[in-house]
């Protein structure tokens, strides 16, 4: 199995407010997790990487092998997680608003388990297309959801959350379980890619399950998997995307006991990390306009 992510604050935002991670619990098992701080509320960065380590960490502790115990488990952590939100907001004001959505997904004994709150979402790539696995949780979704109508983008509040963590005192986790095939990739995304490339878009980017011509990692490893992301956050950042954007890829589905992830983990991690490709993006740029205006010039 391989597992890579990445994250980027973007050039429009001050902070990265998204926290992604994967981790591996005592009987192989890999649990990975995107979470999107909410931009509208202060602290929404320390609510995401909360949830994220609690959840992370608690993971590594245990050995499961039953879904349902899985499940289970894993409420009650999104539970506990979404208490210690609500605890710091209580005991700082600064931040008593924070919140984040959360997608997870869990490979176990040949299945994937998928949950989410809010709009970060969670695909299974397959045969070069995304097949969405997770339910926006918009207020315009559920209201179609619920009353079979469609909504209009001018409703108010039309894409306002309706579920996350750090504002009620339970969380409601929908989940989704399914049978990946041999070749299935994961794909897991907070909502900023989504600003500025459609799906189709990110699938043509990533291009799950083509190997690359030339002298390329292999097919389907960390290093292809971080190679790949590098490709979509450089169209999105030249697309100034004005959010944050995460992106987990995970393959070898139906084998995750296979830890590539934590083979020269250091190593992996300089590889996949974004810093410079804001910076190198705006240097094109510059240079592009700096050689337009010599053009003018001499026209």
């Amino acid at each position: 199995m391989a597992i890579a992510y990445q994250s980027d604050k973007g050039p429009k935002r001050e902070e990265n407010q998204d926290a992604v991670g994967a981790f591996y619990n005592k009987a192989g098992e890999p649990l990975v997790l995107v979470a999107d701080g909410v931009a509208s509320q202060v602290g929404s960065k320390k609510a995401s990487e909360l949830v994220v380590s609690t959840l992370g960490h608690a993971w590594e502790q245990v050995a499961f092998h039953d879904e349902q115990t899985v499940k289970d488990w894993l409420v009650h952590q999104a539970d506990l997680a979404n208490q210690a939100i609500l605890l710091a907001g209580q005991k700082n004001p600064e931040i008593d608003h924070m919140a984040t959505t959360l997608v997870l997904a869990v490979s176990l004994n040949g299945k994937l388990l998928v949950a989410n709150a809010g709009d970060s979402r969670a695909y299974l790539l397959h045969d070069g297309k995304a097949r969405l696995l997770t339910f926006d949780h918009t207020l315009r979704n559920e209201l179609e959801r619920k009353s079979g109508q469609v909504y209009e983008e001018s409703l108010p509040e039309a894409n306002s959350l309706t579920r996350y963590l750090g504002v009620n005192k339970t969380v409601n986790l929908e989940w989704t379980t399914l049978v990946p095939d041999k070749d299935d990739w994961l794909y897991l995304t907070s909502d900023g890619l989504s600003k500025v490339l459609s799906v189709d878009e990110q699938v043509d980017l990533i291009q799950p399950g083509v190997s690359r011509p030339g002298n390329q990692p292999q097919l389907g490893s960390i290093l292809d998997l971080s190679d790949r992301l590098a490709v979509l956050a450089k169209a999105a950042l030249a697309r100034r995307v004005p959010d944050n954007i995460t992106a987990l890829l995970m393959t070898d589905l139906q084998n995750p006991k296979q830890r590539v992830i934590a083979q020269d983990e250091e190593k992996v991690k300089s590889r996949i990390d974004w810093v410079g490709t804001e910076e190198a993006i705006q240097k094109e740029e510059t240079l592009k306009a700096d050689n337009e205006n010599q053009q003018g010039r001499f026209d």
